[in-house]
């Protein structure tokens, strides 16, 4: 299974995960084959990309951390909850029944899969980032909390807290939220409202209101809403602050393309006792694939190759499938790892050289 842009898709192509709408609803079911009029709704509707099965990856199953029925649950109850909150006059609640139902799914099934690093692999459109963002926030924030040795209760309310941490957008008004523009100082203030805002309609559950309140807060002092510094932040609120900044990184956003995931996590990487705190830091970054499963990849000695996984604590040094000499020659397929070799990632190839490789491999797929 590989990530493909849209505008590099063609027909025959068979897609290896479904297509989920805004609300977790199936658009295009894994095993579809993809069509000319596919392609164009695909990017009718505005989805960057679509995860599509690969020849080079036979024998290797790119398996999201969390079940697509789960994920889909999740995304349906974030949406749910957030509308029913959307309503003028909306005051301090508790949390849903239904909320707490998934998140405990979460915790469960990251408590019971051995995985090795996280690949995550949510495709999405603009208009659905805010619930499908909420869902892997909370994968990724449960995940550095299980790193963290929190026991499951714990990780439950953390969940809980994680999917609902920018419960207080939906007081923020569309235009501000979806400008694909810079905004101005004012409206950036405006913006940051969004964490009293989630302090308020999380009233009813102390954990969610500190997180939503505090999830922007730095280590430095430098964050908001109330600039505190180093300890005097709520460490699970650190922790889904984290996980934020990630995914946000990585997510197609209507005024940027996403950033890749290597360096979304080298920039983690380098804000211990700067954003946040270096432990909750190191927790997070040992359990995410700077390098996700089926990422082509230039390595130090110049072969060229394919991630197949990443073993935990490692991020930054995964298992590759090599496929290319350094002379760019196809070479009998064998699998190697980076870290027993004392090799690494050079750099990842753009779009357009992945599309040279392939023909080079004498893939069309």
């Amino acid at each position: 299974m590989r990530k493909v842009p849209v505008n590099y898709l063609e027909p025959g192509m068979r897609l290896a995960r479904p297509v989920l709408g805004t609300g977790g609803e199936v658009y295009l079911a894994a095993g579809v084959t993809l069509s000319g009029k596919y392609i164009q709704r695909l990017e009718k509707i505005g989805f960057s990309s679509v995860h599509v099965e690969d020849r080079l990856l036979d024998g290797v199953f790119v398996q999201d951390v969390i079940s697509d029925k789960t994920r889909r649950d999740a995304i349906m109850q974030v949406r749910k909850s957030l509308t029913e909150w959307s309503r003028p006059g909306t005051k301090a609640l508790n949390v849903p029944q239904d909320i707490t139902l998934v998140a405990d799914a979460i915790v469960g099934e990251l408590l019971n899969n051995p995985f090795s690093s996280v690949n995550l692999v949510d495709i999405r459109t603009e208009g659905a980032y805010l619930f499908h963002h909420s869902v892997n926030v909370c994968v990724l924030a449960v995940l550095a909390g299980i790193n963290h040795g929190l026991q499951r209760e714990q990780l439950i309310n953390l969940g809980v807290g994680a999917l609902l941490h920018d419960a207080g957008k939906v007081r923020i008004p569309a235009e501000i939220l979806n400008r694909p523009g810079p905004l101005t100082a004012e409206e950036f203030d405006r913006v940051k409202l969004h964490c009293a805002y989630g302090r308020d309609i999380l009233g009813g559950n102390p954990t969610a209101s500190v997180i939503a309140y505090a999830h922007h807060e730095r280590y430095n002092g430098e964050g908001y809403p109330l600039g505190l510094k180093g300890r005097d932040i709520n460490y699970l609120a650190q922790m889904v602050g984290i996980a934020d900044i990630y995914d946000a990184l990585t997510s197609d956003r209507c005024y940027r393309k996403a950033h890749a995931p290597h360096d979304a996590l080298e920039l983690i990487a380098g804000s211990g006792n700067w954003w946040f705190d270096t432990r909750l830091v190191h927790n997070f970054v040992r359990c995410v694939a700077a390098y996700p499963t089926g990422t082509l990849v230039v390595l130090s000695t110049g072969e060229v190759g394919v991630v197949v996984d990443t073993p935990q604590a490692y991020p930054f040094f995964p298992n590759v499938r090599i496929l290319l000499n350094a002379q760019r020659r196809k070479v009998l397929p064998y699998t190697l790892s980076t870290v027993q070799e004392n090799l690494w990632v050079s750099r990842v190839p753009d779009d357009e050289e992945v599309q040279t490789i392939r023909q080079t491999l004498g893939e069309t797929f």
